[in-house]
């Protein structure tokens, strides 16, 4: 025996269960048996079915520029496929999405189309995908089950055997033979199936007024608190063949409609975008979107029934008729054709579709997706008014949070990285020219008077620190008071251009043309690492030619909107850290530790002004406060003046601060920013020729030049390349590029 037959069989053996306990085939009387135990799940519209999709996976907190937000765990891609792509950010425009869906479910219809606009890139398609996938995993699930239905007919032989199309009375539509269904009988006894085109449920073979009749006497002995009588209870019926089947059925039957749904086979339907199943994307193009025609010529009728052949039957096809009982975006909607686009008008507000041999009932969610720019265009024209009324308008614009953004370019560096060695921080950069590029410049006169000098003097750079959820301590240049400001209106930053027309995130670089750069970058030098050297070589010869790209054609305002700018700041970043990286390797000081340097000083201060002592981190002993540190730190600081008087200053500071914000945590590292940036500078100048000796040495790494410097040094430019390496990632390759890259920009220029 192979050893592929056994994984065959097991396979086989785990195929059946799972095909039995899903039951996916069943007759009608079962069905009902079904209903009976869940009349809610079994009656959604498609509305109710994706909000309760969107729950069932879940939500969790989440920030948003100084916000508190819900997300959905939906948009996180848990399905297991490495192929599905997560959304980062756009938590605003889902739940936007997610509201509406709500209020039109209580409504109990679906009359708008959901009009995802943005600038190209910003992940609209993603979303309404996302949703899909949603639904194609949760029509897998117990909870998420969808059922349609075919119409089955056995075999002549074995039809006249039963009493169907003549023989034996006794066995005609009433008799026991009518109590059996045909939903499980082997294809070998059937003659035909013939599936709803539309995939519609089978509780639409059911009459309105029964149905609904029904349905509330389920609910009232089981009630359920979502429970909304749709339009698709009320008003749904059969698509036109079902409904030529059913009635050709009843008269053959006399109007016994228990014999008539002895050919029912209920079938479990399974959502899916790829094989077009509830979930369809319709492409420009100059074809209808849903047609019909009659099968009365066609050489499929050989194989019908005897009774259904002198039907003009009719057959509905296209992608609205795939797409009914789920989802269907409409991408790039404002290029299309505007007459394919106007039908769309009744079909929306109707849920019907008028064809040229029926009216079709649809019960599915439109999506739309366009660019601003096309957005625009179709505002003047005469037609807006009409759809406006019929749309409900969702912005999708650019991300302005770094993190977020950084979290795109990841896979791509992943991929990257298969072949080549990606430097740190090239994905933050990244990220963080992409967001300086689609920050507006904020307007001081739309800010309280106290607060409109900090408005007008905050920086590209400044401003996305905040919506980072970082206030710019390091820079150094604000005082406490001017950073608990800033902080207090970042909501008016954050909304200030939030519902107009030149909202941010209109414009600036795409995620799309970050991935063109990132490429470009790698070609840049096909032989050595990806490095941000690479990356800023890359931008700026991305930026020359304005005229591929509308956000570089923007006026520069202030360094808003300043491409060349935005690289800069992005590089003063970089500086900065791979400075403290350098510092923290060579081991003179560790990463962040000026902030806990002047908070050891600041404790030693305040227990040397009240005469008290100072408990010791290490042995846990209470010390006397170290005059050695304090007078280190102060030299680092330069005060210039009398160290007593220095710090009673820095104790009036915290009386003061203690005063204006009683009941509030002091945070040492705002009240003491400019402090801090000092001792960091301090520190910077007495070790700057160390640094410079050990960074140069390690620059000629690996060249003749290495081995004649003095054995010491060696050992020291070694060392700086291990912990480079060991402690923030960098290869023996790229290391030496960045400390040369640091020399040359930030040492030998200081």
């Amino acid at each position: 025996m192979a050893d592929w037959d056994g994984w065959l069989e097991s396979w086989s053996n785990r195929s059946r269960a799972s095909f039995a306990e899903s039951h996916q085939i069943k007759s009608f009387q079962e069905y009902l048996g079904d209903l009976a135990a869940h009349p809610y799940e079994l009656t959604r519209n498609a509305l109710q079915y994706v909000v309760d999709m969107m729950e069932g996976f879940g939500t969790e907190k989440s920030s948003w520029i100084g916000e508190e937000v819900t997300r959905f765990k939906l948009f996180d891609a848990p399905f297991g496929c490495a192929a599905d792509q997560p959304l980062m950010g756009q938590e605003l425009p889902v739940l936007a999405i997610y509201e509406a869906m709500k209020n039109l479910v209580l409504e109990g219809r679906s009359d708008r189309m959901f009009h995802l606009h943005g600038p190209s890139g910003s992940a609209k398609s993603l979303i309404v995908e996302l949703l899909m996938r949603g639904c194609e995993e949760y029509s897998r699930r117990p909870e998420g089950a969808i059922f349609s239905f075919n119409w089955v007919f056995p075999r002549e032989d074995e039809a006249r055997t039963l009493g169907f199309m003549g023989g034996d009375e006794a066995a005609r539509p009433g008799g026991e033979a009518a109590a059996d269904s045909f939903a499980h009988w082997p294809s070998d006894r059937l003659e035909a199936r013939i599936p709803c085109d539309l995939g519609d449920s089978p509780i639409l073979l059911l009459p309105p007024g029964d149905r609904l009749a029904l349905i509330g006497s389920l609910l009232d002995k089981a009630p359920h608190a979502k429970f909304v009588a749709s339009q698709f209870l009320e008003d749904g019926n059969l698509c036109p063949r079902c409904k030529q089947i059913f009635d050709a059925l009843m008269v053959e039957y006399s109007g016994d409609v228990l014999a008539v749904l002895r050919h029912v086979q209920v079938r479990r339907r399974y959502l899916s975008r790829r094989y077009r199943r509830g979930a369809v994307v319709i492409s420009p193009q100059d074809t209808p979107d849903a047609s019909s025609r009659q099968l009365t010529l066609d050489s499929s009728l050989s194989t019908l029934p005897t009774t259904l052949q002198h039907l003009n039957l009719i057959q509905l096809s296209g992608d609205l008729i795939d797409a009914n009982n789920g989802l269907v975006e409409f991408s790039d909607f404002l290029t299309r054709a505007p007459e394919l686009n106007k039908y769309l008008l009744a079909a929306t507000e109707r849920s019907e579709l008028a064809l040229s041999t029926a009216n079709v009932y649809l019960n599915e969610i439109l999506f739309a997706t366009s660019n601003e720019r096309h957005l625009d265009a179709f505002k003047q024209s005469a037609d807006f008014a009409s759809f406006k009324g019929r749309m409900i308008l969702v912005t999708v614009p650019y991300l302005l949070e770094r993190k977020k953004e950084t979290a795109i370019y990841r896979p791509i560096l992943t991929r990257i990285g298969r072949t080549k060695h990606v430097a740190p921080h090239v994905a933050e950069l990244a990220a963080l020219w992409a967001v300086l590029s689609r920050l507006n410049r904020p307007e001081p006169d739309h800010y309280p008077e106290e607060s409109r000098t900090l408005i007008r003097g905050l920086t590209p750079y400044e401003k996305g620190l905040l919506y980072d959820g970082v206030l710019p301590t390091q820079v150094g240049r604000y005082p406490a008071k001017q950073l608990r400001l800033l902080r207090e209106i970042l909501p008016d930053l954050r909304d200030e251009f939030r519902d107009t027309p030149i909202y941010e995130g209109r414009f600036g670089a795409s995620p799309r043309e970050m991935r063109e750069i990132l490429y470009g970058a790698v070609y840049r030098r096909p032989d050595g690492c990806l490095t941000p050297a690479l990356l800023f070589e890359e931008i700026a010869e991305f930026v020359k030619d304005k005229s591929l790209y509308l956000f570089l054609q923007l006026k520069a305002d202030e360094g808003y909107h300043d491409a060349e700018a935005a690289v800069a700041a992005a590089q003063g970043e970089y500086f900065r850290t791979l400075d403290q990286e350098v510092l923290a390797a060579m081991e003179l000081v560790p990463e962040g530790q000026y902030t806990a340097l002047f908070d050891r000083y600041f404790r030693h201060v305040r227990a040397f002004l009240r005469g008290e002592k100072v408990r010791s981190a290490p042995t846990g002993q209470w010390e006397e406060p170290n005059e050695a540190l304090m007078e280190q730190v102060e030299e680092y600081l330069a005060i210039g003046g009398s160290a007593p008087r220095f710090r009673e200053d820095l104790m009036g500071q915290v009386a003061a601060w203690t005063l204006e914000n009683p009941g509030e945590a002091l945070d040492l590292s705002i009240l003491f920013a400019p402090q801090i940036e000092s001792l960091s500078k301090g520190f910077h100048a007495r070790v700057k020729h160390q640094v410079q000796e050990i960074g140069q040495a390690l620059t000629s790494y690996g060249t003749p030049a290495f081995a004649g410097l003095p054995p010491a040094r060696q050992e020291a430019a070694k060392n700086l390349l291990e912990q480079l390496a060991k402690r923030f990632g960098y290869c023996p390759r790229c290391a030496p590029e960045a400390v040369a890259y640091l020399m040359a920009h930030l040492y030998e220029k200081a």
